[in-house]
């Protein structure tokens, strides 16, 4: 018996050391450094980090962002502004592919990752991107954010740095928050259903416990928020609260799909929605409504935030 628990150990052992030096040998395959991978691994965005999407990797410790001589970023546009617990579009064009783009904010201890997948690339000619960055409901007193992006290529070198200034608009929080960004100068409208049938929305700003404090575009009076926001303070009814978006509005034709992100978050957890958190309006699709999903609250906390 003692020398079949030691064989199964032995082989156990081994599969877990081929698995870890597959993985390894992957990485430096792909270009990127063991410590970079490490890093990523071991810090993630933390609920005091001002970017919180899931899929960003923070390389803390006062890690430099990493800046080459290579001039391949030739633009960065911010679409909007950035609203507490809410996203931005960040469109980034470059020369060169890139395989990953490196993002910080001045004043914290290190910098984001975003390994680029395929569908964050609209363009090869020249090279596009564009990511939803979604921001921490914290943000402090500060009214706006020095954003820094770069960049390695596909060929291992990184590229010069380019920045931007991010201006803040600090909104409604509340126990519950919704909050809805489009890229490009449209009348977007963000809608919630309350469990007992109230419904917040341009045409009903306030209830007794909620209330929609951003309203962008309205009429295609463009104001260059590209947001909205709803929230709802404490007591939350327990059922199921509806969201919706609506293109109310297509502002200037022919300049492509309208994208959109929502974002919910209660005490700092954020909602998984069902059926879509991203999409996109098309010319096409002028005065059309879109459900997102529900919001489950059951005595009083989310059945479907994360963890």
């Amino acid at each position: 018996m003692f020398i079949l628990i030691m064989t199964t150990f032995f082989r156990n052992s081994v599969l877990l050391a081929i698995s870890v030096l597959a993985v390894i040998i992957s990485i430096s395959c792909s270009g990127s450094s063991f410590s970079e991978w490490l890093d990523n691994v071991l810090n993630p965005p933390d609920k005091d980090n001002v970017l919180q999407n899931s899929n960003l990797g923070f390389m803390g410790n006062s890690a430099p962002i990493p800046e080459g001589d290579v001039s391949a970023i030739t633009s960065l546009d911010i679409a909007g502004n950035v609203l507490s617990g809410g996203s931005v579009f960040v469109t980034v064009t470059s020369s060169k592919k890139l395989e990953d783009l490196y993002l910080q904010i001045e004043g914290e201890n290190g910098h984001y990752v975003w390994e680029l997948e395929p569908e964050d690339q609209i363009s090869s000619n020249p090279y596009v991107y564009q990511v939803a960055l979604e921001f921490n409901i914290d943000l402090g007193e500060r009214t706006t954010l020095k954003f820094t992006v770069g960049g390695k290529t596909e060929s291992g070198d990184y590229v010069k740095l380019k920045s931007k200034d991010l201006k803040i608009i600090n909104v409604g929080s509340g126990a519950m928050q919704v909050s809805l960004s489009w890229d490009k100068y449209d009348d977007v409208d963000l809608h919630v259903y309350s469990p007992s049938g109230k419904h917040l929305y341009f045409g009903n700003k306030r209830e007794a416990n909620a209330e929609l404090d951003i309203d962008s575009n309205a009429g295609c009076h463009i104001d260059g928020v590209n947001s909205e926001n709803i929230f709802f303070e404490a007591p939350l009814e327990d059922g199921d609260y509806k969201v919706k978006v609506h293109m109310f509005m297509k502002c200037k034709f022919g300049e492509g799909d309208t994208k959109f992100r929502v974002t919910a978050n209660l005490e700092g957890k954020f909602v998984e929605f069902s059926k879509q958190q991203s999409g996109y309006f098309t010319d096409e699709m002028d005065d059309e409504f879109l459900d997102i999903g529900t919001i489950k609250i059951r005595n009083g906390k989310c059945s479907n935030c994360s963890k």
